[in-house]
């Protein structure tokens, strides 16, 4: 226990430094941004903001996971982190809308940009960006929360790049254009990274199935197990990112066999699924419930009738 103790508080005191590292980045940047008019400089800004709420969001996961579930609260308070997650999407994506209004506006109308003040950033960013890459790489192999704002610093680091890159072009070239294309290029990254956001929040929010979870392949097992007539009612869904749960009916011969017949089925499950948490229920032919399916289209045919 004190080990595993010991882990959180290193990983909680890495995010933390990290996070205020790039805030205080992210401050300057954006002040930077506003004096210059860089739209570069501001689309790098807006995702050192996402990098800060990304580490935030990790620190929420890890330090409310480890509270105790409550009777109203059963599984505490980790659909925060996806929450959060989904906004933190929402707020890319404005952000990159607005950087690409405004960049393909500079385009048609480029004006002139200080190539020295980018330089300068874009290399303070790539400093701090790697300090926080060293502090932050212990725990990203025993952690997923820090692994996924580790990636964040990582699409931070390459938008330090892309600035550098603007101001070479400006400095040498005198291509002021450069700045606007930069800031475009690096709006469609916040795209990405908002759709992935928004798509894997909002599938949790939702209770879609989780990735690389097929139904047809768990129904599939469960049947195999010597027994088993039929099954129905199954529901997968994750709590969180990385909670995945499940539940669902098994219609067997015999009701004798049921302890063998759960054993089997926990061990498909939580072995080869890795699901955190299952639930499974036994019933004869004769107690067997109805299929949501049935339900639903039994419903339909009664009122089209």
């Amino acid at each position: 226990m004190e080990h595993g103790y010991h882990g959180t508080t290193t990983n909680i005191k890495a995010l933390r430094i990290s996070a205020i590292l790039i805030f205080v980045y992210f401050i300057f940047e954006i002040i930077v941004a506003f004096i210059t008019h860089s739209l570069a400089l501001l689309a790098d800004a807006a995702h050192e903001l996402s990098t800060v709420v990304a580490i935030g969001i990790s620190l929420i996961a890890i330090e409310l996971g480890a509270r105790k579930p409550t009777p109203e609260r059963t599984f505490g308070f980790l659909r925060l982190e996806v929450v959060a997650a989904f906004v933190n999407g929402l707020l890319l994506l404005g952000m990159a809308g607005f950087i690409l209004t405004r960049g393909f506006n500079r385009v048609m109308h480029p004006i002139e940009i200080p190539s020295t003040p980018m330089f300068i950033v874009g290399i303070g960013g790539i400093g701090l960006e790697i300090a926080a890459l060293y502090i932050m790489y212990r725990g990203q192999k025993e952690n997923l929360n820090i692994r996924g704002a580790f990636w964040h610093v990582v699409n931070a680091f390459m938008g330090s790049i892309a600035v550098i890159l603007a101001a070479t072009f400006i400095f040498f070239g005198r291509v002021f254009v450069a700045d606007a294309w930069a800031g475009i290029i690096f709006a469609f990254v916040l795209i990405w990274a908002s759709y992935g956001l928004i798509r894997d929040s909002f599938n949790i929010l939702i209770d879609t199935t989780p990735k690389n979870i097929y139904l047809v392949d768990i129904e599939r097992d469960l049947k195999n197990i010597n027994g088993v007539i039929e099954t129905h009612h199954l529901h997968a869904r994750a709590v969180a990112e990385n909670i995945k749960t499940f539940s669902g009916h098994l219609i067997v011969k015999d009701l004798k066999d049921s302890e063998r017949i759960l054993r089997e089925a926990k061990e498909i499950l939580d072995i080869k699924y890795k699901f955190s948490l299952s639930t499974i229920q036994l019933e004869n032919e004769e107690l067997a419930e109805s299929d949501t399916k049935e339900l639903e289209y039994g419903e339909r045919d009664h009122v089209d009738h």
